[in-house]
């Protein structure tokens, strides 16, 4: 049995890299790799020692009450079968305390390696389809083919900060910061040649977080000169990128005309929240339940927007929460993030700033979509949570952890 366990533990933190490489990629891949280490967190170590660790880690807590909100609300819930699947669908959170027994500190860069370059390899993948070699449908506007906009942009952009932090605040050889430089630049770049706002938007909200990291206590002129740099950026790429341009105007059409009840990207996602909204505000004290948005969102549909399409997923974190949980579930969303920011803003270590961005990233991408429903997204953060917001100093994830190193 311990020769078992000591396997375990051996091959627990490399399927945690070959994770963090499947997540951009495949789906299928990362759910296969998320069944192996919850398998491996089965077999190895305490487990006594392992729920005392999650105990002890608020944002584990915070997560665990989160979930435990999704099966409590089944008991108000009339379709108990939409309910169980959106209960399930919570599933690739538990990854998060189940990691924390399992990432070792000295393997943090190559988790954070690994993941980076997976979305090299999207990058290379979208520019190749950009570039004329990999041709699409016609009717495709995406050129990030084998995954959505929706999960890529967002993804990308946070790759790029992984990179920026790095160069900002690690020392590294010549050789090293040279090749991160490229990359930095080559997957901004990539950014506005795709078409996802949302990481767009991601993009730009981490570029202020990270001139706030670097220069509020170096200098407050040259964070005031940064600042006002970001407009200008945003108004030279605006100008200059065909793609980022044909979007925004795209998006500002599709705003314009949504009374009409045009199926468009925007006018479709107007009208879900603005639907959402007069559902929670018929419901504003405990939600509709697990599993019956659907069906409420249909008959409030039906009375103000009859055009446009049904949804059970009105493409907000925030209101999906709200309509099915009432005013406790928005507190506990919020609460989860809460938790994540006061135990970034309280360790100090290499890993800060990334610890300081990760979930304000989170805040701002979960306005256009329910990413922690998103399988890719949802276990991104559970294995980005895993490590930033363990205590390492009180709870070494094994025997073999026994280097310090954590930068990229």
């Amino acid at each position: 049995m311990n020769s078992i366990r000591q396997t375990a533990l051996r091959i627990s933190s490399p399927l945690l890299i070959l994770f963090a490489f499947a997540i951009p990629l495949s789906t299928s891949a990362s759910s296969v790799l998320a069944i192996l280490i919850i398998a491996v967190w089965l077999v190895c170590g305490n487990k006594r020692e392992q729920i005392t660790e999650i105990l002890h880690t608020p944002a584990a807590v915070a997560v665990l009450c989160y979930l435990l909100l999704h099966a409590v609300g089944l008991l108000w819930t009339d379709n108990m079968v939409w309910g169980m699947d959106m209960l399930c669908k919570q599933w690739k959170l538990l990854l998060f305390p189940i990691s924390l027994a399992l990432v070792q500190k000295k393997h943090i860069r190559y988790y954070l390696y690994a993941f980076v370059a997976a979305i090299f390899l999207m990058a290379c993948k979208a520019y190749l389809v950009w570039l004329g070699f990999i041709h699409l449908p016609e009717a495709s506007i995406f050129t990030t083919r084998g995954t959505t906009h929706v999960v890529y942009n967002p993804m990308l952009a946070f790759a790029i900060y992984i990179l920026l932090q790095d160069i900002l605040f690690s020392q590294n050889p010549l050789h090293s910061r040279t090749l991160k430089i490229f990359l930095l630049f080559f997957l901004s770049f990539n950014m506005f040649v795709t078409v996802g706002r949302t990481g767009q938007a991601a993009f730009f909200v981490l570029l202020i977080v990270s001139l706030f990291q670097y220069f509020f206590k170096r200098s407050k002129k040259l964070l005031l000169a940064g600042l006002l740099l970001v407009p200008l950026l945003t108004l030279a790429i605006f100008h200059y990128c065909p793609t980022f341009h044909k979007r925004i105007n795209t998006a500002i059409t599709e705003v314009q005309n949504m009374q009409s009840q045009q199926i468009t990207s925007m006018g479709c996602r107007i009208w879900f929240y603005q639907n959402t909204l007069l559902l929670i505000r018929q419901n504003w004290l405990l939600g509709t339940g697990t599993g019956d948005f659907p069906a409420e969102y249909q008959k409030i549909n039906m009375l103000h927007s009859p055009a446009m399409p049904n949804t059970d997923n009105p493409h907000n974190q925030y209101l999906i929460i709200t309509a099915q949980f009432g005013l406790a579930g928005l507190i506990t969303l919020l609460m989860l993030f809460a938790v994540q920011l006061k135990t970034a803003f309280t360790i100090k270590d290499r890993l800060t700033p990334l610890r300081q961005a990760f979930p304000l990233f989170f805040l701002v991408i979960m306005l256009a979509e329910s990413y922690l429903q998103v399988a890719a997204t949802g276990f991104l953060f559970a294995l980005l949570s895993s490590f930033l917001f363990k205590d390492f100093a009180a709870f070494p994830s094994t025997k073999l952890d026994s280097d310090n190193h954590a930068t990229l």
